[in-house]
């Protein structure tokens, strides 16, 4: 039996040097000491996609986050974080209006996040967070991906940690790595990971919002507050068959219309 979980979306890793292979990206651990999350970037994001789809996902990032905790950015961060990575993306003003329109109008009030846990291919273990006004079309989408690569709806979620992410550029503050490491672990982040001038730090998902409030009052431009999901046991894949199917179901996954965010504990080797 299908296992749902409704919930506000979130993921992240730490200071690192990073191979990426189609989507799925390795990471060496740069500091000792930071933790385990250095090791595996477990997420594929809306920042593979492309353009469309990217701006197809933000959308549905934007009206769960005005959903949850309204549509005035300065009282809500987390929507604050999203319109920031809107116009990093150059996403077209009338598509962030219209998100947000969709987020408060009163009669969508069926629009749902849910949280689907599968076994893909190859035996990894799948968690895809999706935004629905009605489940049953979506869990068929995500059963017809599973089904075409011989995995299935499972319970996995104990094969998961769930923790707080929040990604930012330096911004205004100009900071070093140095700096903005040192600023991330006195506001409580457990991990810091930087790639092409954008950092994200791993927290307690108990304490993302006061970890993301101290980083905006750093002046750094924060474009991602949300929950992330971190295997605590990884499936290393070898097989160079066995990674072309891996990666073609988690982009026909991720390239469905519901879904926001696709975490797995697959490991390319």
């Amino acid at each position: 039996m299908l296992r749902q979980i409704v919930s506000i979306l979130p993921r992240v890793t730490a200071p690192h040097t990073a191979w990426r292979v189609s989507g799925i990206c390795l990471q060496q651990q740069r500091f000792a000491g930071h933790n385990k999350w250095s090791k595996v970037k477990h997420t594929k994001g809306a920042k593979d996609a492309k353009k469309s789809v990217l701006y197809s996902k933000i959308s549905l990032e934007i009206v769960s986050a005005a959903r949850a905790g309204g549509g005035d950015p300065g009282l809500n961060y987390r929507l604050a974080a999203i319109l920031n990575r809107a116009k990093a993306a150059n996403m077209p003003r009338d598509n962030v209006e219209n998100a947000l329109k969709k987020a408060l109008d009163k009669n969508k009030d069926d629009l749902e996040n849910v949280i689907y846990e599968c076994v893909g291919p190859a035996g990894i273990a799948i968690i895809v967070e999706a935004l629905t006004d009605k489940k049953s079309r979506t869990v068929k989408e995500v059963k017809e991906v599973l089904n075409r690569y011989g995995g299935s709806v499972s319970s996995v979620g104990y094969l998961f940690d769930k923790k707080g992410k929040v990604a930012f550029t330096p911004g205004e503050s100009n900071a070093s790595f140095d700096e903005i490491m040192d600023a991330a672990i006195d506001c409580g982040a457990e991990d810091i990971e930087e790639e092409e001038n954008m950092y994200q730090v791993i927290c307690e998902y108990s304490d993302l919002n006061t970890v993301s409030k101290a980083l905006m009052n750093k002046n750094y431009e924060v474009q991602e507050i949300e929950a992330t999901y971190i295997p605590t046991s990884t499936v290393e894949i070898e097989d160079k068959e066995a990674v072309e199917v891996v990666e073609k179901c988690l982009d026909d996954m991720e390239g469905l219309d519901d879904v926001v965010k696709v975490h797995c504990n697959a490991v390319i080797v």
